[in-house]
């Protein structure tokens, strides 16, 4: 912290003098800065003093979310051992622990979406939905589109295509990158034909249809052409 006291001492050194004041401040701007120093020493002190201790609260909590990311990438790779080996349940009980106790992280979140496959593979279609859609109000904006397919994964996975669609659609919009956003919006597409509900399908194929050069344009031309085809 930089304190400019210059202005100050030149306002002293200008100030008009009355009798009462001749005794207490010098004609010379240099006595003037020392005797206000002197006088105002205690506020300084405090004003550095609060600077001082506002520095180490940043530095401690920085050092804190350091290590705090650092566990959470160990337990991470703890937990994953048993997913990648097959075994779920040992998976489903290592994964909920660092998704809970490391929920503000990166690696919490990928414990989540990790979790959430664990769910899936046992056949706990609700559980890992659940997973998924309540870590999507904490997490991060990286990690929000991922956990909205991730549902979306479970809703397929149940057959509730209209839930699904709904789903990528929330994925598409949380997206920040055109091209994941094209994606979501294509899979959003494709779970309401599934769903029966084709009409509203179609603007959605009929956008990502004008994307020239894009890999979802042909995909949606050739589902343009299918919904044509069934219109009476």
């Amino acid at each position: 912290m930089v304190l400019i006291l210059y202005p100050l001492a030149t306002r002293m050194a200008q100030a008009p003098r009355t009798a009462g004041s001749s005794a207490s401040l010098s004609d010379d701007p240099i006595e003037s800065l020392t005797t206000w120093l002197q006088v105002n020493s205690k506020p300084i002190a405090m004003v550095l003093g609060g600077a001082a201790v506002a520095a180490a609260a940043v530095f401690l909590y920085r050092s804190t979310t350091a290590s705090t990311r650092e566990k959470a990438s160990a337990a991470l790779y703890t937990a994953q051992q048993p997913f990648v080996e097959g075994k779920f349940g040992e998976a489903e009980t290592a994964l909920k622990k660092v998704a809970d106790g490391f929920g503000s992280t990166a690696s919490g979140q990928q414990a989540t979406l990790m979790l959430a496959q664990v769910y899936f593979e046992q056949k706990k279609y609700d559980e890992g939905i659940k997973a998924a859609e309540q870590a999507v109000g904490s997490a991060s904006a990286e990690f929000k589109p991922s956990l909205h397919a991730m549902a979306a994964s479970g809703y397929e996975l149940k057959g509730d295509m209209t839930k699904a669609a709904e789903a990528y659609g929330k994925a598409a919009a949380a997206s920040r990158f055109e091209t994941e956003k094209q994606t979501f919006q294509a899979a959003q597409a494709r779970s309401l034909m599934a769903a029966g509900k084709a009409a509203e399908a179609k603007p959605i194929w009929e956008s990502l249809a004008q994307l020239d050069g894009t890999q979802v344009q042909q995909e949606a031309q050739v589902r343009l052409g299918e919904i044509a085809g069934k219109q009476p």
